[in-house]
């Protein structure tokens, strides 16, 4: 009797890891597809590296999830890491998409044009919030273009289906 309940504990651990390691795989899907398709949107706006010689590139992955309030993109929610946790999946996102050329001493800071000649770091920045309802929100921070002291915010709500994206929506803001 003893070794029937040893084998039905050990059992039904084994079913929820394998569940809660699907759901893993399945958000680390979600996450990299929603990156690979924002990032090469970002990247379509960038012609200006070729011009500059510039090793700048691409959107940098913040490695922590942002737990929301107002689960949208209108919510002018900020991002600070009381609202966040550590995630395997973003954490290894981000580690996958960082350039080996960024240089880890340069702050995130706005450019003008004439900078990014000198300058060797991911132009933009990608916050990513919970998966939610097979939706998530991405925000992506800064304006490398820009010749004042505003920087401008990207938010994305992606809709998902299945392990695809079927809409994304969009809005622009700007911060002082």
């Amino acid at each position: 009797m003893k070794n029937l309940l040893v084998v039905l504990v050990l059992g039904v651990s084994c079913f929820s890891n394998t569940k809660f390691e699907k759901k893993s795989n399945s958000n680390f899907l979600k996450y990299e597809l929603a990156y690979n398709a924002l990032a090469k949107e970002e990247n379509k706006l960038q012609p200006f590296l070729e011009e500059y010689n510039s090793d700048a590139s691409s959107v940098k992955i913040i490695p922590w999830v942002f737990k929301l309030k107002k689960y949208s993109i209108y919510g002018n929610e900020y991002f600070k890491v009381k609202n966040s946790y550590q995630s395997n999946e973003i954490l290894k996102l981000s580690k996958k998409y960082t350039n080996s050329k960024w240089r880890r001493d340069q702050d995130f800071r706005v450019l003008k044009p004439e900078e990014v000649r000198c300058f060797h770091g991911p132009l933009k920045y990608i916050y990513f919030s919970e998966i939610k309802n097979d939706s998530l929100r991405a925000d992506i921070l800064g304006n490398p273009l820009t010749e004042y002291l505003m920087t401008t915010g990207e938010h994305f709500l992606i809709i998902f289906k299945k392990d695809s994206i079927t809409s994304v929506q969009k809005k622009i803001s700007n911060f002082d």
